[in-house]
């Protein structure tokens, strides 16, 4: 049997380092995380990281400790910054869970742990049901709330949209809620895969009008073409978005939008150029502390193809 067991790594950072460690474990695909205020000090926070064992390794980890060493400047060795132990499944939801409530989005959105009962004073709002499972985006980060603010102001009736790095599924569940036709989404990670399909099932009870994917954008438009979507929603780093923005254009359909988000603000005028390069024009751009969310849009008359 599959082990599905979990490292837990906690570790202390400077409150005002948060965003940079968020940045590294963008970059190191680590998404299953937290932060918490220390009781006695607001200017320092504990980070809470949970890795699946079956993935991390020992040189992995001693890697780990070391990137995140470097990044806050640490030099000696010897001073144990890092504390590791070992959640076992059956004690991985009780973990995660005393970490994460119900988070507001824009005017008109509530992410809701599936475990809690919403309050009566949200019920106005549309519910975003989401389990975390592996943790594959929850709503908290920066990224996805600049994503999930764009979309609760679109119109997303009768649409075809795409979903790229699906995550957790929260986009194309979001989606949906909205009034989006069909969806097809994709990611790398058999995880997040799964994590989708529980998620579209938690909300609506079936899989209906949702396509999904397991493979990078590149290879399954390579496979798979498509030329037909009304949207395109991206939530993952800055680098694969630019090497993924030409194959994006294809795929849309003429006046079709793409949302971008996970960049930072210092990487947004290259994506933007990059857009412009690809007959994608900037038609709105957000921002939350370091990160940006970019939203653009297909010429009609583009014969990009």
């Amino acid at each position: 049997m599959e082990n599905k067991d979990w490292y837990k790594i906690t570790f202390q950072i400077e409150s005002n380092l948060e965003d940079l460690i968020i940045w590294k474990f963008n970059e190191l695909g680590i998404s299953s995380y937290s932060f918490e205020y220390l009781m006695n000090s607001e200017n320092k926070k504990i980070v809470n990281v949970w890795l699946p064992t079956l993935n991390w390794d020992k040189n992995t980890r001693n890697n780990l400790e070391l990137e995140i060493s470097k990044l806050l400047k640490i030099k000696d060795t010897q001073n144990k910054l890092f504390d590791w132990t070992i959640i076992h499944e059956e004690d991985w939801l009780t973990s995660w869970k005393k970490h994460w409530g119900p988070e507001l989005v824009g005017n008109h959105l509530v992410i809701l742990p599936s475990w809690i009962n919403l309050n009566e004073k949200y019920k106005e709002r549309k519910i975003i049901k989401i389990d975390p499972g592996a943790a594959f985006g929850t709503g908290g980060h920066p990224s996805t709330y600049l994503c999930l603010e764009k979309m609760e102001k679109i119109i997303f009736s009768g649409k075809k949209v795409l979903d790229i790095g699906c995550g957790s599924g929260i986009l194309s569940v979001t989606a949906k809620t909205l009034g989006a036709k069909e969806i097809f989404a994709i990611d790398n990670d058999y995880l997040a895969i799964n994590a989708t399909k529980s998620n579209y099932l938690l909300n609506f009870d079936n899989l209906q009008d949702l396509q999904i994917a397991l493979g990078s954008f590149n290879e399954v438009f390579q496979k798979h073409p498509h030329n037909s979507f009304d949207f395109i929603l991206c939530n993952i780093l800055a680098e694969v978005i630019k090497d993924s923005i030409p194959i994006m254009t294809k795929c849309l359909k003429n006046n079709g939008k793409v949302i971008l988000s996970g960049i930072l603000n210092s990487q947004k005028d290259e994506i933007i150029k990059i857009l412009n390069l690809n007959h994608l024009k900037l038609i709105g751009l957000s921002s939350k502390k370091d990160w940006v969310c970019i939203a653009a849009q297909k010429a009609s008359n583009s014969t990009y193809a």
